[in-house]
């Protein structure tokens, strides 16, 4: 290119550069989504219906005892067929949902030099942009279509805050209590044996070791690092010359290390956050961020984060085990090209759009990256997401008073 950039350069440098950014997107993803990574990917097959039905098989009925079945002489079996053992299947729904936007404006009625430094600046915001809705999507359907909850109430039974866990459930609620303190290390671990023993969940396995996924924002990790009980076994690891206890006390991620008692952390800078109970029992959810329009006729603005989101009493963290939905893209989107990212992180279409008219780009000054994200979850054993709601209370910072000492200069030397 020379030094000035005609509309049909652009049109193809921005063309040729969506495949780039769509993988950059991707690997965005995989580094900083830990939802996502959840989630196994699958293909939407095209030309088949607009809704599609999951079938998922139950676990078969005993025709005989599990306490004590029965079993007889050898000699005595002729004729004999023995008990029916039954099974059976349960039917969810889903279909393809869409979502498109553009990202900003691009000038390009500029040299080279300038086009490109905003050009990638653009990208840039972009890029981050789709990464946030899709974390963000992901996110709301595990919490939305998951088919557990737990409602992490103090003086209740486990039974009257637990709601949900079975195979044909989906989407339910919270049981209608309001948090009133934190969620403990040992709650924690009580619903993530129910989630094992009683609802059979599939673990997740790494390198081996078989784990459930916890997700939740920073404070409520820290938190169980600092849950007596938690911290003396961690500390015994450390002082034994054991790795898992040094590297669950010090990193930021617990999934940095070994699962600790079967559960692996990840952390979420934007956690769910409510401030109570809408009318039909869902969570009164607060966008994480609020738009400052900056030049209204320019159409500019920027995000910064909502202070009804960082006052919000209530938060939701995540247990997960494995085979819990599916995400799943349209066919087309992984059945070209040379995209080798797993289906369940591609983003989807993504072109540059430039059109000189005869309004607004009449002399083609500005060009923009439009993009459409078409995505269905596939429940398959949405009853083993369990989102659980507490309250969060302040921080103890560690921060004291002491008493005056020195108020009055004598004067004298030691």
């Amino acid at each position: 290119m020379g030094d000035c950039l005609t509309p049909a350069d652009v049109s193809d440098f921005a063309s040729k550069d969506s495949q780039r950014i769509v993988g950059t997107i991707a690997k965005a993803l995989a580094a900083n989504s830990p939802f996502i990574n959840v989630l196994k990917g699958g293909v939407f097959a095209s030309g088949v219906s607009d809704e599609v039905k999951s079938v998922i098989q139950l676990p078969a009925a005993p025709g005989d005892s599990l306490v004590n079945p029965e079993f007889v002489n050898d000699t005595s079996v002729c004729g004999t067929s023995g008990a029916q053992d039954k099974v059976a299947t349960t039917e969810f729904t889903y279909r393809l949902k869409t979502r498109r936007g553009r990202g900003p404006r691009v000038c390009v009625k500029q040299g080279y030099a300038a086009f490109k430094q905003s050009y990638q600046m653009a990208e840039d915001s972009l890029a981050k942009l789709v990464t946030q809705y899709l974390n963000a999507d992901v996110k709301y359907q595990l919490y939305s279509q998951s088919a557990s909850k737990f409602n992490a109430t103090a003086g209740y039974n486990f039974d009257d805050l637990f709601t949900g866990g079975e195979f044909s459930d989906i989407g339910v609620k919270f049981a209608p209590l309001t948090p009133t303190g934190e969620l403990s290390f040992k709650a924690l671990h009580k619903v993530a044996r129910y989630l094992r023993e009683v609802l059979l969940a599939d673990p997740f396995s790494n390198g081996g070791v078989e784990h459930f996924k916890v997700i939740g924002g920073v404070d409520i990790i820290d938190k169980f690092r600092e849950e007596t009980g938690v911290k003396e076994v961690l500390l015994s690891l450390t002082n034994g010359g054991y790795k898992l206890g040094e590297t669950v006390l010090t990193s930021y991620k617990w999934d940095a290390s070994a699962p600790y008692r079967g559960l692996q952390f990840g952390t979420d800078q934007r956690p769910l956050r409510a401030t109570g109970f809408n009318g039909d029992g869902t969570l009164a959810l607060v966008n994480p961020v609020e738009v400052v329009d900056v030049d209204e006729d320019k159409g500019t603005a920027y995000a910064k984060t909502n202070p009804d989101w960082l006052a919000a009493p209530l938060e939701v963290l995540f247990l997960i085990a494995d085979n819990t939905f599916e995400r799943q893209v349209p066919e087309r989107y992984v059945g070209e090209g040379s995209f080798k990212f797993a289906p369940q992180l591609h983003m989807g279409e993504l072109d540059w759009h430039y059109v000189i008219d005869n309004d607004c780009n009449a002399h083609g000054d500005f060009g923009w990256h439009k993009y459409q994200i078409t995505r269905a979850y596939r429940p398959i054993r949405p009853q083993h997401v369990v989102p659980i709601l507490f309250k969060r209370c302040e921080a103890d910072l560690g921060l004291f008073d002491c008493d005056d000492t020195g108020a009055v200069y004598s004067g004298s030397v030691l």
